[in-house]
This record gives structure tokens, C-alpha cells and sequence, in this order.
């Protein structure tokens, strides 16, 4: 079923899924919410400005968490496993952002037929700056008052008050805000 709610369309073709969108958030047309599986939940903040963007939930029991005041130019959040993204307030992320907490396929290791690859969430801090056409894979922790630089791509961990660059993303500066 779709419905628009506030300027966003919302499919939900699933079952106890629910979508949390403050009435103070401002989505422009064209901004989706897609959504398969059972029990999945999408909050977005009060007075967080969204101008374009897709968000898929693509599993049971994921959800996504925008904190209050965080502006999106453009961006694709997708869970193609259960999991979670959770990016803070105050957060700006321009044009051509990605992220995802999966890989989309499993590897397995040849010996135990054990999988290698789980999926992992994604956690952003408050005051963060994704500039364009960053790429935020799974397992990424991006601390508070960070800026991670064009193009780059986020792998691990980057610490609070970092300025980070490249592919993977490696910090450069520290102490910054």
C-alpha cells in the first residue's frame, strides 16, 4: 500500500511497519520510503529538511533513525538485511550519500560454511558533515562534530572532532568541529 504523508511517498508492503515523521520535518517531492518485512520503523526529526532521497527497509525488524535538524540533499539509505542506521541531529549530507548495512550476498568460508560477512549497523554522530558522494558501508561509526571528506568511503570507526578523507576514509585532522 502508498500513501503520501507530509511530501513523502511511503510503500509499505509488509506488515506492523510504521513510520515516524515529525510534523516539523520538510521532505520535498520525490523523497520515498520503501518498505518490505514485518516490524521495521523509520523516524525522522522534528525540523529535518530532506530534498531528495530513497529509504528501503528490505527486512524484519530494521529501522532508521534521522535526528532532529539534520538536512539531506540526496541520499539512498538501504537495509537490505536486519539492521539499523541511526544518524544524529544536526547532521548536513549532500549530494550522491549512500549507505548500507550489508553486503547484499553472503561469503562463506569454505571449510565451515560459516557466513563471514554479517551485516552491521550504522551509527553517525551529531554534527556531522557527509560531503558529496560519500559512501558509508556497513559497520561504519562516525563520531560527533566529524567531517568526512568528498568521495570518500567509511569502513570503521572515526573518531569524534575528526576531518576524514579517501578510500577508506582515514583521518587527517583531528580536534576540528
Amino acid at each position: 500500500m502508498s500513501k503520501t504523508h507530509l511530501g513523502v511517498l511511503v510503500t509499505d508492503n509488509g506488515q506492523n511497519n510504521q513510520v515516524d515523521l515529525s510534523p516539523t520535518a520538510t521532505c520535498a517531492e520525490g523523497v520515498q520510503i520503501n518498505i518490505y518485512g514485518r516490524n521495521n520503523h523509520v523516524v525522522i526529526g522534528e525540523g529535518t529538511v530532506i530534498s531528495g532521497g530513497l529509504v528501503e527497509l528490505r527486512n524484519h525488524e530494521s529501522a532508521v533513525y534521522i535526528g532532529d535538524r539534520t538536512t539531506i540533499m540526496m541520499a539512498h539509505l538501504s537495509l537490505h538485511e536486519a539492521g539499523a542506521i541511526t544518524i544524529g541531529e544536526d547532521c548536513m549530507l549532500s549530494g550522491d550519500i549512500t549507505m548500507d548495512v550489508s553486503d547484499m550476498h553472503s561469503i562463506l568460508d569454505v571449510e565451515t560454511g560459516e557466513r563471514i560477512n554479517p551485516p552491521q549497523d550504522i551509527e553517525i554522530g551529531d554534527h556531522v558533515w557527509l560531503a558529496h558522494g560519500v559512501r558509508i558501508m556497513k559497520g561504519a561509526q562516525i563520531g560527533q562534530h566529524s567531517v568526512i571528506g568528498s568521495r570518500s568511503m567509511v569502513l570503521g570507526v572515526i573518531p569524534a572532532h575528526s576531518l576524514a578523507v579517501g578510500a577508506p576514509a582515514r583521518v587527517v585532522r583531528a580536534g576540528i568541529t
